[in-house]
């Protein structure tokens, strides 16, 4: 059996809510999408404690195993919330009761507007959308790898010089990834500077105010 990752509180939708028809049986695998991570979404079986079905319409407490534990590793909290899905369809809602696997859980005191790119400013997520296009998705999931594996890239400033020296190609973007990840100072300077002593642009400022005016 695959480890327990944690405990939910879970609601099935009605039919009439646009859930289900039948009741779902322990060892239930329906897609799962966690609340501001709509980049990933991943299965989770659910185990119901106490009981070997779920009516509709009502709540149950299950023990739930999801794929891509690696992804949500230091990301999931107690009383985070999740929508659970067949297809494009939600048949339900759950909120996380406890975290059984210490891999998954969330620093203690961390916000998560550091660690999660969906909430990082509107600037951001229109420059990736229009940059890498079809790829956008890719690239938010590199950063997002990226910005939870050090509180050093946890920067509005450095995810911008990310965006901006990736050149809207996936690629150069892993490339300048791994430039961060030996040393930022280096992104940055790559980002900010046309000479090694003259800054052009400040990627404190949001996409369209970065450039810095020449002074007279």
């Amino acid at each position: 059996m695959k480890q327990i990752d944690f405990i939910a509180e879970l609601e099935f939708s009605t039919t009439e809510q646009g859930g289900r028809i039948n009741p779902a049986y322990s060892g239930y695998r329906p897609h799962i999408e966690f609340e501001n991570y709509p980049e990933y979404l991943t299965s989770g079986q659910q185990t119901y404690i106490g009981q070997e079905v779920a009516e509709l319409g009502t709540k149950v407490k299950a023990e739930i195993a999801i794929l891509g534990t690696e992804y949500f590793a230091k990301r999931l909290y107690e009383n985070m919330e999740f929508k659970f899905c067949e297809g494009s369809r939600t048949i339900g809602f759950g909120k996380i009761m406890e975290i059984i696997n210490t891999d998954l859980k969330c620093e203690s005191g961390i916000e998560q507007k550091t660690i999660n790119l969906n909430l990082y400013p509107t600037d951001i997520k229109n420059r990736l959308e229009s940059d890498y296009g079809k790829n956008s998705g890719e690239a938010k999931i590199k950063i997002q790898e990226l910005i939870i594996s050090n509180k050093e890239f946890r920067s509005e400033r450095i995810v911008r010089a990310l965006i901006y020296t990736g050149n809207k190609d996936i690629v150069h973007l892993e490339k300048m990834i791994e430039l961060t990840r030996t040393d930022w100072r280096d992104l940055l300077m790559n980002a900010e500077y046309e000479y090694p002593e003259k800054r052009v642009r400040d990627f404190n400022n949001e996409f369209g105010n970065e450039k810095i005016k020449a002074s007279r």
